[in-house]
């Protein structure tokens, strides 16, 4: 690793703001030591975009994921809710209705190597997340965003396989259409919880109903949910499933080893 690669990864350590100024110093240093302290309007515009090209492509080095895939996979049990049978890069999908669906459908990727972060969920309970299948190791959290919600999910968008756009990012429609169209130009997934209008695919869930009691003795263990599919292109055709939560292949099997162990989460803003 070079210099600049230990500078890059100690400005994407810090906040999202901070990897423009950060790295592009330490780069302005190492290409010419005799630069000013302060780097010129162009050397910071010409170093940021470099840093921001090795960012995502770092994002896109991870196992089981490069840059070339077009879908990022998907549980088996979701797949026929979706147009291709996975989640396409470049495109926006909606899961309105029920957290535990939308951990569930990102489940695959993530533990296939797919970095994730969620914007504007406070109230992400991260055991949960856990136990659907995510890893927590590949994930960053952005729980209050407040004004600059818009320009932080821009900003992952450049260099996070999947951006999570939760209840609580404060957008306005021309907001949405921007981040659509640059996840379209960088290739990531855009995933909202929210409404979204033009969104390619809106899963919603209409209703559900609680198993695992037994004449009002025993736990709330299983969940079943209807879920409608709407939306552009290939999802144009709506349909309707049953989906039952949590799925049989994602529940993490000791949740109190989470618990005992919890990994390195980082927390912007």
């Amino acid at each position: 690793m070079t210099l600049v690669d230990d500078a890059l990864r100690e400005a994407l350590d810090g906040p999202v703001t901070a990897v423009t100024t950060t790295a592009a110093r330490a780069a302005i240093d190492l290409a010419d030591p005799l630069a000013p302290a302060e780097p010129t309007h162009a050397q910071r515009a010409l170093l940021a975009r470099s840093v921001l090209r090795r960012a995502e492509l770092s994002a896109r080095r991870a196992p089981g994921s490069t840059g070339e895939e077009k879908l990022l996979p998907v549980p088996d049990e979701l797949a026929d809710l979706l147009p291709f049978g996975g989640l396409q890069r470049g495109t926006a999908v909606v899961v309105d209705g029920s957290t535990s669906l939308l951990l569930a459908l990102l489940s695959e990727a993530s533990r296939t190597g797919a970095w994730t972060a969620m914007v504007g969920f406070p109230r992400l309970g991260v055991l949960a997340a856990a136990e659907a299948g995510i890893d927590l190791a590949r994930v960053a959290l952005v729980p209050s965003p407040g004004p600059d919600a818009a320009a932080a999910v821009a900003a992952l968008l450049d260099g996070i396989d999947v951006v999570v756009v939760g209840p609580q990012a404060a957008l306005t429609d021309a907001d949405r259409r921007r981040l659509t169209s640059r996840a379209r130009e960088r290739g990531n997934l855009l995933v909202a919880a929210q409404p979204w209008a033009g969104a390619h695919v809106v899963l919603t869930v209409r209703e559900g109903t609680w198993s695992g009691t037994d004449h009002g003795a025993g736990y709330l263990r299983r969940r079943r949910l209807t879920v409608q599919r709407s939306g552009r292109a290939g999802a144009s055709r709506g349909i309707e499933r049953q989906v039952e939560l949590p799925l049989r292949g994602g529940a993490v099997k000791n949740p109190r080893q989470v618990e005992k162990t919890p990994p390195g989460l980082r927390l912007v803003g």
